[in-house]
């Protein structure tokens, strides 16, 4: 799956690490809709990164990916 030029699996140096700039893997997007017409709105990238043995998510935007991605 494919949206705005990220696919799951991208790999990219996720800058909001203060002291390490970790890498992280695109695992998902979430999509917001609408309510009324339940036309999607947006959608952000859930990614996720080891840190001392254990796995993380979080969220970011496409630019973050797009601009940060490892090739």
């Amino acid at each position: 799956m494919t949206i705005r030029n990220v696919t799951i699996g991208d790999k990219f140096i996720n800058t909001t690490h203060r002291k390490s700039k970790r890498v992280s893997t695109v695992v998902d997007f979430i999509e917001t809709r609408s309510v009324l017409t339940g036309e999607v709105l947006d959608y952000e990238v859930v990614s996720e990164h080891e840190f001392m043995g254990q796995t993380l998510r979080a969220t970011c935007s496409f630019n973050t990916v797009l601009r940060n991605k490892v090739n």
